[in-house]
């Protein structure tokens, strides 16, 4: 099988990266494939550049790439899928919300779609605890109007957990202008816009404990307002 690329956008995660690593890496160990994990530090403050080092130390498929200034989520991504070198590139958040086993579920499909996506919105989906009622509301109606604005048929745009082949990362994030919250519905619009079918896997799912998205009406203010740029960017053409 192709080489996979697992990249994962790091901010202040000293006390969650140490065991999303150990348990990437021991899946990894035990796959018929060649590999690497990728972590992008996004400037943090804490140790989480320190911690990843001594995991690079240890196995040389394992890499950091250490920013010291922050580009938030969305920037960071961007970075690692383009840095990375695999056939496949995944990225996953750094709280394994979604174990990297549910990549399994992914494989049957790469013979006919380039971009995969994790979903917990889907039939045979699992959500093992769940967000504050107020969180499910604003992400259900959030993606209600993703769905009607940029997005049709696309139950879960924000699911962090989202493997695109090669040629499409070189095509797509190029493309992408949102660096924090909004790039997944933008990366996806920009895969729609350029012709690439996306496929929606239902994986497991389960709200981690220090999520860093707080604030959740402004958050969902903000969030609007940037689905109404990238509405207009698709109108006047900007991601052809």
């Amino acid at each position: 099988m192709s080489k996979l690329s697992v990249v994962i956008p790091a901010y202040n995660e000293e006390k969650r990266i140490s065991p999303t690593i150990s348990e990437i890496e021991k899946y990894l160990s035990g796959v018929d494939y060649d590999w690497e994990l990728l972590v992008v530090n996004d400037g943090s403050s804490d140790n989480t550049a320190k911690i990843v080092n001594d995991f690079c130390k240890m196995n040389s498929r394992i890499k950091l790439i250490d920013n010291k200034k922050n580009k938030g989520k969305g920037g960071v991504v961007r970075q690692g899928m383009l840095e990375a070198s695999g056939d496949w590139r995944l990225f996953m958040d750094a709280d394994n919300s979604t174990p990297i086993k549910e990549i399994e579920k992914m494989w049957a499909y790469v013979d006919n779609y380039e971009v995969i996506i994790g979903s917990r919105y889907i039939k045979g989906s699992l959500i093992t605890e769940r967000q504050s009622f107020l969180r499910r509301f604003i992400s259900r109606a959030g993606n209600l109007l993703i769905r009607v604005l940029i997005l049709p048929g696309v139950e879960d745009t924000q699911c962090g957990f989202k493997m695109f082949s090669a040629s499409a990362c070189k095509r797509i994030f190029p493309k992408q202008r949102f660096m924090r919250w909004s790039f997944d519905m933008e990366i996806l619009a920009i895969a729609k816009r350029l012709g690439y079918k996306i496929k929606e896997v239902p994986v497991v799912w389960e709200n981690a404990a220090g999520s860093k998205l707080g604030g959740g009406i402004k958050v969902a203010m903000r969030t609007f307002w940037d689905l109404i740029k990238i509405k207009w960017n698709l109108v006047i053409g900007r991601y052809q």
